[in-house]
């Protein structure tokens, strides 16, 4: 069984034309940093790819942060103990 996008309800309201071009290039961008290509992008909906940039960006929020929430863990702990 292969796995096949669902159609978006319906599409995204166009962007005004002055902001097209450069909302459009950051857009692929972000996607292409979270290992999207423009075919993935065309197979799936708008809601699918916003979600895996928004985990892609918990991702690495939580991996930025790591060390931090770390000790903050193991004070909490202390304290508690």
């Amino acid at each position: 069984m292969q796995w096949k996008p669902r159609e978006p309800k319906r599409p995204a309201p166009p962007l005004p034309s002055n902001l097209q071009d450069a909302c459009d290039a950051r857009y692929i961008y972000n996607c292409q940093q979270c290992g999207l290509t423009l075919s993935d992008l065309q197979m799936m909906s708008y809601r699918q790819v916003k979600d895996l940039l928004e985990i892609n960006a918990f991702y690495a929020d939580a991996a930025a942060h790591y060390d931090e929430d770390e000790k903050a863990r193991k004070a909490e702990a202390a304290f508690w103990s």
